[in-house]
């Protein structure tokens, strides 16, 4: 088994040297967990993307198949569809 330092210059990616290289105060530990966060983020997105997706055409197939309601009641007698409109004066 090798000392840490040497498994950590064995063990180094080329994105993480390059990192390193542009900012030298960074850890190559730190730059592998951020590399590996971010591989890990975009999965877990590209499945949260497809599943909202699924969930989408759901319901637009729902919307289609269920029939459109209907206004069978009148509207009260105190109702006043103009108080809704905005005002112009």
């Amino acid at each position: 088994m090798l000392p840490e330092t040497e498994q950590e210059h064995t063990a180094e990616e080329p994105e993480a040297v390059q990192a390193q290289e542009a900012h030298p105060g960074i850890h190559p530990r730190l730059t592998r967990a951020s590399a590996s966060m971010r591989t890990r983020v975009r999965a877990d997105l590209a499945t949260l993307q497809t599943s909202l997706n699924r969930l989408g055409q759901s319901i637009a197939a729902a919307h289609r198949t269920e029939p459109r309601p209907t206004a069978q009641a009148a509207p009260p007698r105190n109702f006043r569809a103009g108080a809704f409109t905005g005002r112009h004066d």
